[in-house]
């Protein structure tokens, strides 16, 4: 039997996890764990001045993000008068695709679409809703370095399948997460290393400031795609 999973999480980690609409057991099956105060710079690999964290593992890999908490008046670097990073991986560990454990059953077909969201939790939420979803940590966080997919995309079938891409709301909008345009060409770049690989590759636009996580079923529709179009502006 399950222990209460508030034995499991500090309560400011809980309280964040549940706001992505996450059930107790969907936070459970994915080793969502939160992190003792004395390991939280070991476990980055150098100072984050953090006063808590908790720790997303990637299923059957090594590999974590972790989401970081700053005192109030530490939340921005005074050496670069910018926010301090929400997320952090281990330091030169490089991108990964992040597939929850019950998507890594449901890619070997074929039929299913693949979604690919931005962040963690939103694939959480997702495959929580039955949807086959994957993450990327951020919409340039796809590739390894010369701009082809990270080799995680590998344990996917991809020639003949559907992929739907699902960056957040604001994707279009300048100076969006430190691209001084927006992050068009991520998404493009993405879809055609997609395409290289046989796939069928829709985006689906949300209404502006709304989060993948937020958005209901229906919703979930390709509203623009780009098969074949590489000269789209």
């Amino acid at each position: 039997m399950m222990k209460k999973i508030e034995t499991y999480f500090h309560p400011e980690h809980l309280l964040d996890l549940r706001k992505s609409d996450l059930t107790d057991e969907a936070i459970h099956e994915a080793v969502i764990k939160s992190l003792r105060l004395q390991d939280i710079d070991r476990e980055i690999g150098f100072q984050t001045y953090a006063t808590s964290a908790y720790k997303i593992p990637y299923p059957e890999t090594d590999y974590t993000r972790n989401k970081m908490f700053y005192a109030e008046t530490d939340k921005i670097n005074p050496k670069t008068s910018e926010e301090r990073p929400k997320y952090l991986a281990r330091k030169n560990s490089g991108n990964r695709l992040y597939i929850p454990h019950k998507v890594r059953q449901m890619i070997r077909d074929l039929s299913i679409p693949l979604y690919i969201t931005e962040g963690e939790k939103k694939a959480l939420k997702a495959t929580q809703e039955g949807f086959s979803c994957v993450a990327i940590a951020g919409l340039w966080n796809w590739p390894d370095g010369s701009k082809e997919l990270i080799e995680d995309f590998n344990l996917i079938p991809l020639d003949g399948r559907t992929v739907y891409i699902i960056p957040d709301g604001n994707w279009l909008e300048p100076n969006t997460k430190g691209e001084r345009k927006n992050l068009k060409q991520a998404i493009y770049e993405l879809s055609y290393r997609l395409i290289d690989m046989g796939a069928k590759v829709c985006w689906v636009e949300l209404p502006k400031n709304n989060m993948a996580v937020l958005i209901p079923k229906p919703m979930l529709i390709p509203l623009k795609t780009i098969e074949n179009d590489r000269y789209r502006k």
